[in-house]
């Protein structure tokens, strides 16, 4: 089976910059839904790049012209411009492990946001399998091992970032299955599944609030190469959704996501 990503420089072939949020999301959807198509043989994905992603200056100089920037996680499994099929000048890229909100990391999407003219809209993007939430979900099941971060002060910063998402993940689980559903089989994948969700969900509504900018949030199926969330009816539904507004709607999202889980 044979499949293809070409990037290839044309500057007239470039599609315009997003002169608003919805008109970004879209266009994210649609990359993230191209990409994913190519797990049918025979697919193709062709990204026109400008000459900005050679390093080389276009005619009207070497510019920075991203409209979206993306908190995502370091995981070298979900590389960000190709998961969401963009050219490398159009993402202002975030990644730490956990894809969580650190100084450092609100520090640069405070830069973008508050410089950076064309952006138009700020994504949370998680991912399923995630070794660090995986370890997050770890250090709660089993205590005793998060001793052994003890003296990784950094690597522990990290997991105890994520261990309020790996809560509510755990209260949504047991809300929707009961308390014995911490005895099934399946519970720790479970658990890791919808905490990847609560984390990118906390995340960017701690970010809406904090950057007063357009932020979505979403979880890119490692699997599938799709990037969604649970739709109303608990189901995987593609796109990416707006951060939620309160902790009502934050609740029937992880909800959705438990019901789903198990």
């Amino acid at each position: 089976m044979s499949r293809q990503i070409t990037w290839y420089e044309d500057q007239a072939a470039l599609p315009p910059i997003p002169m608003d949020a919805d008109t970004a999301r879209v266009r994210l959807d649609a990359g993230n839904a191209a990409f994913a198509a190519l797990g049918a043989a025979g697919a193709e994905l062709r990204i026109p790049v400008g000459p900005e992603t050679f390093g080389l200056a276009g005619p009207d100089g070497l510019h920075q012209e991203p409209f979206a920037a993306v908190l995502g996680c370091s995981d070298a499994r979900v590389p960000v411009e190709l998961v969401l099929g963009q050219d490398t000048n159009d993402l202002f890229v975030v990644r730490v492990a956990g894809n969580v909100p650190g100084s450092d990391c609100v520090g640069s999407l405070h830069y973008a946001v508050e410089h950076l003219a064309s952006l138009q809209l700020v994504v949370v993007l998680g991912h399923s399998n995630c070794g660090a939430v995986s370890a997050a979900v770890d250090a709660m099941l089993q205590p005793r091992g998060y001793l052994e971060l003890v003296h990784d002060p950094a690597l522990r910063g990290v997991i105890d970032s994520l261990l309020a998402g790996v809560r509510m993940a755990d209260l949504a689980l047991r809300e929707i299955h009961g308390e014995r559903v911490q005895h099934d089989p399946g519970y720790r994948d479970a658990l890791v599944g919808v905490s990847a969700l609560a984390n990118a969900a906390v995340s960017a509504t701690v970010l809406a609030a904090d950057l007063r900018h357009e932020v979505v949030m979403g979880v890119y199926d490692l699997a599938t190469r799709t990037i969604g969330s649970p739709g109303a009816d608990g189901t995987w539904a593609p796109g990416l959704i707006e951060a939620p507004g309160d902790d009502d709607a934050l609740a029937e999202l992880l909800a959705r996501a438990a019901q789903a889980a198990i």
